[in-house]
């Protein structure tokens, strides 16, 4: 995590003390600066660029939520960690922090050792440190690569979103623009845990004109619905546009994997033209499937731009391979989504 600068807002001294000691095993060059209530936070966070930000969900002053809506507006691209004691509330605190932009969140660990409780904050922090990491690629890609899609006459039958780190809030930008009546079903695969799932659903159907729930086994896709795949389980779709739920190994480290949606839409959907929407995400997860779903059937790919990525690594991995038909910024792509003479079904 070198050239990146840490805060770390926590009231308690060990927990501090205990991040911060993360941190420096895990990188002793990275800059860390600890402070014990929200609203110092929010100071400190509009004079400074954080790269990382760890935030006690107990945070007291303004709170978390008022810290994660700072957050949001003055740095939007920082990988957020939410921290909480052991709780039988912890699964609603995350999931509500997740879909208001954490990127990950953790429960304190109280192992009887300082020394096991440490290993267990490193290795979060690792799993951060992985993102940072990450190669954003330094090629130069245009706004438009090829023609638009609407010149082409090209009239999709079904979208389908691939999304990671970033996702919730990305995907939150986009679907409460989409009308109600919108032509056609969007299958969306975002990585994100089963228990955080059902609420990020439930959270965009209320604030969205389109119908947003999680998909259910068995039944049969419809214009003017969002589906998501359920967390940790792979989403599949069949001859007859029906949904397909499987617990079969990982692709990739990843359960639900858009690859495995990309190639099962390839493989059965009844229809000839597939919109693809590749988000913000670490990993190349959706390249395998794109690849295949243009062999098989018409396929537009709109991936998101790196300047609006909180990581740049799905987009570019399809934009690097030669199959991102437009990149597109974040703001921009519902009316991108609105652009397409869609073919009704």
């Amino acid at each position: 995590m070198e050239n990146f600068k840490i805060l770390i807002a926590d009231s308690s001294s060990v927990y501090r003390q205990m991040i911060t000691q993360g941190v420096k095993e895990v990188s002793e060059k990275t800059s860390v600066v600890c402070v014990t209530d929200s609203d110092e936070a929010i100071k400190l966070i509009k004079r400074n660029d954080y790269g990382v930000i760890v935030i006690d969900a107990e945070i007291p002053g303004s709170g978390l939520y008022g810290l994660l809506n700072v957050i949001r507006s003055e740095l939007p691209k920082a990988l957020v960690l939410v921290t909480a004691r052991p709780s039988s509330a912890n699964e609603k605190i995350f999931a509500e922090a997740v879909s208001a932009g954490a990127t990950a969140c953790m429960v304190k660990p109280i192992y009887e050792t300082y020394s096991d409780n440490l290993d267990m904050i490193k290795r979060s922090i690792s799993d951060i440190s992985k993102i940072l990491r990450d190669p954003r690629g330094k090629n130069s890609f245009g706004k438009k690569l090829g023609p638009s899609a609407a010149d082409a006459g090209f009239r999709p039958e079904i979208v389908l979103v691939a999304s990671s780190t970033g996702g919730p809030i990305a995907l939150e930008t986009i679907i409460t623009k989409i009308h109600g009546d919108f032509p056609v079903p969007i299958l969306i695969v975002q990585h994100i845990p089963s228990y955080i799932t059902e609420n990020l659903a439930q959270n965009l159907n209320n604030k969205s004109e389109i119908k947003v729930k999680v998909a259910q086994k068995g039944e049969t896709i419809s214009a003017g619905t969002v589906y998501f795949a359920p967390g940790g389980t792979h989403m599949k779709l069949d001859s007859k546009n029906r949904i397909f739920l499987d617990d079969s190994p990982v692709r990739g480290g990843i359960r639900p994997s858009a690859d495995v949606l990309f190639e099962s839409v390839a493989d059965n959907f009844g229809g000839t033209a597939v919109l693809a929407v590749v988000l913000t995400g670490m990993g190349s997860d959706g390249k395998n499937g794109l690849i295949k779903l243009k062999e098989k059937k018409k396929c537009f790919c709109l991936a998101q731009s790196e300047k609006t990525c909180v990581v740049y690594g799905m987009p570019r991995a399809v934009a690097e391979e030669g199959l991102a038909d437009k990149i597109v910024d974040l703001e921009l792509i519902p009316s991108e989504l609105g652009s397409f003479d869609y073919l009704k079904r």
